[in-house]
């Protein structure tokens, strides 16, 4: 699954420099262009297909709109968890949800740092899981379970993922 960087207007595509706001599926990146929200600037063939790889918005949006924008606090839920984790267990990388195919599939948010051992419900130490992982893992930590994080958790108020990497948003200091 390939993930789309969406850039604010004014992305200057020949030194890569412009204020990303998010990363998205392609195919949201396909119904953003189809809706004339943003412009392919970014493609890549994968499959004989070609796809957008970056895409820039046709109007500025105001930080206001951006996500982390302000050190905001994001809405903390379950559902908030999956939706930073793109629905993607933590620990084998398959796709999770709410109705899947086969109970093993099932979406849910394992402690990293077993709640029994201290872990408590934050953006560090929770992460998406299928149900047959969160089960093996148990009460166990990852290292202990012989299970490897496949990204690391993070506060979408403080940082954005770009393919899988977490950075962290610059502090903007007032003048």
């Amino acid at each position: 699954m390939s993930v789309v960087r969406v850039y604010n207007r004014g992305y200057d595509v020949d030194t890569g420099i412009g204020e990303l706001l998010h990363t998205t599926s392609v195919r949201h990146a396909f119904g953003m262009i189809r809706r004339e929200v943003a412009d392919p600037v970014e493609l890549a063939i994968i499959e004989d297909r070609i796809i957008p790889t970056a895409l820039e918005l046709t109007r500025e949006l105001s930080g206001a709109w951006v996500e982390g924008a302000g050190q905001r606090s994001v809405g903390f839920s379950y559902r908030a968890i999956h939706e930073r984790d793109h629905w993607t267990c933590a620990y084998c990388g398959r796709s999770v949800s709410k109705r899947p195919p086969c109970e093993a599939l099932l979406a849910t948010v394992d402690h990293i740092q077993p709640v029994s051992r201290g872990g408590e419900s934050s953006w560090w130490n929770l992460v998406s899981a299928c149900k047959e992982c969160n089960n093996r893992k148990g009460a166990l930590t990852p290292s202990e379970a012989g299970m490897d994080l496949r990204f690391e958790p993070y506060d979408p108020a403080l940082a954005y993922r770009v393919g899988g990497q977490v950075e962290a948003l610059p502090v903007l200091l007032a003048v």
